[in-house]
């Protein structure tokens, strides 16, 4: 099976993309398959000089060291998302501090402030879990978070540095949709 094949993009014919194509029943080598080139291999064997069963023995126990292997991958990814959605599920009514971002001109998301809040809903429906702050209408991706209950912006510092503000740790996020203070937070 091909990984990847350099193709040309339509935009610009100078700009090599790439294609990884989907794996299917036909580019997949699978148990089943390998038991069948074996008994066939087997069948059409030269008599005069027959198959090694050493190497039938290694090629088997490689086979079966790869299905393991695939088995092992799908159970972590399994056991990985079901400990990370009960880990999300478990910051419901949570104080938490959230990374807040802005698109740079690369379209890459740069962190420029922190936002504190309690967590009111846990999106589970996309690849990552999302959470949502009381008060606010943006989804924050898990990875957001920076940790638990109030803890110090890292990115007042650089502003300060730079000479670009000079914010001190207040609390509010002068870039959030809501703008609000995590001193003037409702308790429930």
């Amino acid at each position: 099976m091909a990984d990847e094949i350099n193709v040309s993009g339509t935009i610009s014919p100078y700009q090599a993309q790439t294609y990884s194509p989907g794996q299917n029943e036909k580019n997949t080598l699978t148990i089943e398959s390998y038991f069948k080139l074996l008994a066939a291999q087997l069948a059409n064997q030269d008599m005069t000089n027959p198959m090694d069963n050493s190497e039938m023995m290694a090629q088997m126990t490689q086979m079966a060291m790869v299905q393991s292997l695939t088995a092992m991958t799908d159970s972590m990814k399994t056991s990985t998302a079901v400990t990370t959605q009960t880990y999300a599920a478990g910051l419901i009514g949570q104080e938490v501090t959230v990374a807040v971002t802005e698109e740079n001109e690369y379209g890459q998301a740069i962190p420029t402030g922190v936002k504190y809040g309690k967590v009111c809903s846990v999106n589970l429906s996309g690849e990552t879990p999302t959470v949502r702050l009381e008060g606010d209408s943006k989804d924050y991706p898990l990875s957001y978070i920076m940790g638990m209950g109030k803890i110090d912006d890292p990115y007042a510092e650089k502003k300060d540095e730079d000479g670009n503000g000079s914010e001190t740790n207040s609390g509010t996020d002068k870039n959030s949709e809501s703008g609000t203070a995590g001193s003037s937070m409702k308790e429930e």
